[in-house]
């Protein structure tokens, strides 16, 4: 063969350059793809240890609650429980009672009865129990130092227990009268009657004084 018109070497250059061209191409686009698959893995990758994290602090966050509220209720309960609240409430102390009287009258003529109001207050700010029975009750008269009369000499008409609850506040009114004679504790019989004259009396309720209060009688 003799040589070959030059026409057909710049054919074969130009075909072995354009397969050299399309060679690094392809090369380009494949490592282009590779990159672009390990960018949206590692974004996944990323996007799931996020994830995981805020569930993580979420399970923390409502694992402190719970043991805050398990907190609280214990508190609330050892409230409940040390204080008064859930128990019954204590009898009245004697400070905290008030005792007051008051005659209907200031003059009481011969052949009237002398009456009385006597009013139990619960003075605390506390609610309390207690007794208003009769038998715990007692309006006491006397003259000078001389004492005449009180409903608890040979009391015959006590009722026992008369058990209240008192709210702060709260008042317990009864009505004591005086059959114009004397007693004493002995419970002797045919003393002499009590005179015309000027009297005190007071009153005991649940072991709390009123004052004393004067009255005549004509």
């Amino acid at each position: 063969m003799g040589p070959q018109p030059s026409r057909v070497y710049w054919v074969r250059r130009l075909v072995v350059v354009g397969v050299l061209v399309a060679v690094v191409v392809l090369v380009v686009s494949l490592l282009s793809s590779l990159r672009g698959g390990d960018a949206p893995a590692t974004a996944a990758g990323e996007d799931t240890a996020a994830v995981t994290g805020a569930s993580d602090d979420d399970a923390a966050a409502a694992d402190g609650e719970e043991g805050a509220g398990a907190e609280d209720a214990a508190t609330d309960d050892g409230t409940a429980d040390d204080g008064s609240e859930g128990g019954a409430p204590d009898a009245c102390a004697v400070e905290a009672l008030t005792t007051t009287l008051v005659s209907d009258a200031a003059t009481y003529p011969a052949g009237s009865t002398p009456t009385f109001t006597v009013t139990l207050t619960n003075s605390s700010d506390k609610a309390c129990t207690v007794d208003a029975g009769t038998a715990n009750q007692s309006l006491v008269v006397t003259s000078g130092a001389d004492r005449i009369w009180s409903s608890a000499d040979c009391a015959t008409t006590a009722d026992g227990e008369r058990m209240l609850l008192m709210a702060p506040g709260a008042q317990e009114v009864v009505q004591l009268a005086w059959p114009r004679v004397r007693s004493d504790e002995a419970c002797t019989a045919d003393l002499p009657e009590p005179r015309a004259g000027t009297y005190t009396a007071l009153a005991v309720v649940a072991g709390a004084q009123s004052g004393q209060i004067v009255f005549d009688l004509g």
